[in-house]
């Protein structure tokens, strides 16, 4: 109004001055030019009524509601029908919307209120709420990231306009070269990373989530974040997450079927999440990541499917597949379910012995055979293949045929056996029995006579121009005779089976040791200490006359020993012959009856 006063009072004075040049006017000329002057002497000089106004907020400053949200240093925004009729620079500021202040006006309010305070700010903007504190809204930001504000309500007279004005934030997020790297490998991580309020729901996601579900970040913010997932997995991670949030429980790892994928059906994923303090409201976040685990437990699945075929096909084979320790009870350590209708006895009560070791099992005089020949064939590194009998859970005795090896680490320690065993028909066990029997005692573990003789007769043909020495020896035990008349025949066997077994420390790959006629032939090829360790030290030159005479008389003293027999105290005595040089006989025969000659005679007792 001021300066339109001046305007026309400098029009005025104009007007006065070119009429003044012009000649004397007309005094009606006069008086219109003198009009402006008279109107703002009027309005200038003259009576006032002073109008009162009300102030339209509690601080009294009568200024209009859009100039108070303008000027206002605080976050400030008026609505009007449910929109955004202005926003002020602070509250853009920290909403991350400055560059965007065109996109503000006219959009719904509803779209930077949390989903959970919607009811909240509709009743704040209904007609019977009264002005002054609004109490806490969950404002968003542009970036996903919830704001916690303490909102104060003004209401204009006769207007529909509202003024909501924000506390302003203790501190605005950084934007320093922390959280520029947070913010790139947030951008760039190829794992889903996400955050959930109070009440579950999504509240921010990173660009992985749209390029893993193929799902746009901003149609998955504020929604429930349970039924992203399997029906099946939801209770364990519903108790899961809120187990974090009430603090029974530091983090979260969890193995779950996502439903988001861009595959139709579900996709595995391993779910790690810890909580999340929420100052502001004094409420408990949750924020985590998903790692895609689903090529993973394909695999799994796959390997799980050929364990079952696996099993499968070892539960219908006819036997049992071990694995077990080489001791005295051959532990088992693994036998397949074939062990019940080959020995009667399940899996669980053979493993570790629990209702009987399968050495139990083995009939008393395959024993020795068995645990013999396994050694024979471990100690040279070789598969081993034998037949043997069992007795089974009802005293069934049935033959079997065992195949098998020892395991070796990479660097070459022992760590146990593995074979198969099966049962083979009584044909076949007649058959093995007859062939073992050409190889191996069954009562003693020794050398058959036929295997021995084969030893002695390459021997006898070799030394001769390969000059090598060998020396055959002959123990005969005596009284066998009366033994047999006192106790019957059967206690004479067990006695020569006994001196038998005393005798199996002298056998190796190169000295062997097998019965003959009422004594026992001994073959010595090996002269070196450690296989001659079982007697006590003797000559330098043990294949010398001195030396062949140490070894009869520890032979005559370890087999001499007395014997308990079933409470029987038997005295023995055992004389040992020393067959001649292999050059004084025709063959190896002929020098093994001169070695058992001699020993007969009187050799050394």
């Amino acid at each position: 109004m001021t300066l339109y006063l001046v305007a026309t009072l400098l029009a005025s004075a104009l007007a006065c001055l070119a009429l003044g040049e012009a000649g004397p006017p007309a005094s009606v000329v006069w008086a219109v030019c003198a009009l402006p002057a008279m109107a703002w002497a009027g309005l200038r000089f003259g009576p006032r009524t002073q109008v009162q106004s009300r102030p339209l907020g509690p601080d009294g400053t009568g200024r209009p509601l859009t100039q108070f949200a303008q000027h206002s240093g605080q976050p400030a925004l008026l609505a009007e029908g449910g929109r955004i009729a202005h926003a002020n620079q602070a509250l853009l500021k920290v909403l991350g919307l400055e560059s965007r202040s065109d996109e503000v006006l006219g959009m719904p309010l509803d779209n930077i209120v949390h989903p959970k305070h919607h009811r909240r700010l509709a009743a704040l903007l209904g007609a019977g709420t009264a002005s002054g504190d609004a109490g806490v809204l969950t404002l968003l930001r542009a970036d996903g990231v919830p704001w916690l504000a303490r909102a104060s309500l003004f209401r204009g007279d006769r207007s529909t306009v509202t003024l909501l004005q924000f506390d302003t934030p203790d501190a605005l997020p950084a934007s320093g070269p922390d959280s520029q790297w947070g913010n790139r490998l947030s951008h760039f991580a190829g794992e889903i990373l996400f955050a959930l309020d109070n009440q579950l729901l999504v509240t921010w996601l990173n660009p992985q989530w749209e390029r893993a579900t193929g799902r746009p970040v901003a149609d998955s913010l504020f929604q429930p974040f349970l039924p992203l997932f399997h029906l099946e997995d939801r209770n364990a991670l519903t108790k899961g997450l809120r187990q974090l949030q009430a603090g029974e429980r530091d983090s979260l790892s969890l193995e779950v079927r996502t439903l988001a994928g861009r595959a139709l059906g579900p996709r595995w994923v391993e779910l790690r999440a810890w909580a999340l303090d929420l100052p502001a409201s004094g409420e408990t976040g949750i924020v985590g990541m998903l790692l895609d685990i689903d090529q993973r437990r394909r695999n799994e699945e796959a390997l799980r499917a050929q364990r079952r075929s696996l099993h499968t096909m070892l539960d219908n084979l006819p036997g049992m597949i071990y694995r077990g320790q080489n001791d005295k009870h051959w532990t088992m350590e693994f036998v397949s379910e074939g062990s019940f209708e080959l020995t009667g006895y399940t899996p669980l009560e053979l493993v570790d012995n629990q209702s009987a070791s399968f050495a139990d099992l083995i009939h008393p005089e395959d024993r020795d055979f068995v645990w013999n020949y396994v050694q024979m064939r471990l100690t040279r590194r070789e598969r081993y293949e034998l037949s043997y009998r069992i007795v089974d859970r009802d005293g069934q005795t049935r033959w079997v045929w065992e195949q098998g090896r020892g395991i070796h680490s990479s660097r070459g320690e022992f760590l146990g056996l593995e074979g198969f065993i099966t049962d083979v028909d009584s044909s076949r066990g007649a058959q093995e029995e007859a062939r073992r029997r050409l190889f191996f005692d069954n009562a003693t573990g020794l050398l058959g006579f036929s295997l021995f003789l084969d030893r002695l007769q390459h021997l006898f043909v070799h030394s001769a121009f390969a000059g090598y020495p060998f020396a055959l020896l002959h123990l005969s035990v005596t009284p066998l005779e009366e033994i047999a008349a006192t106790h019957g025949p059967a206690m004479a066997e067990r006695v020569m089976v006994e001196v038998g077994k005393r005798l199996r420390v002298v056998q190796n790959d190169c000295n062997g040791v097998a019965r003959h006629g009422n004594g026992f032939a001994i073959l010595v090829s090996d002269f070196r200490p450690p296989s001659l360790a079982w007697a006590s030290p003797g000559p330098a030159d043990a294949a010398s006359p001195e030396g062949l005479q140490h070894l009869a008389d520890a032979l005559a003293g370890m087999a001499g020993k007395p014997l308990r027999i079933d409470g029987h105290p038997i005295a023995l005595q055992a004389r040992v012959g020393i067959a001649p040089a292999p050059g004084q006989c025709s063959d190896a025969r002929a020098m093994l009856a001169a070695a058992a000659l001699t020993a007969s005679d009187g050799g050394a007792a």
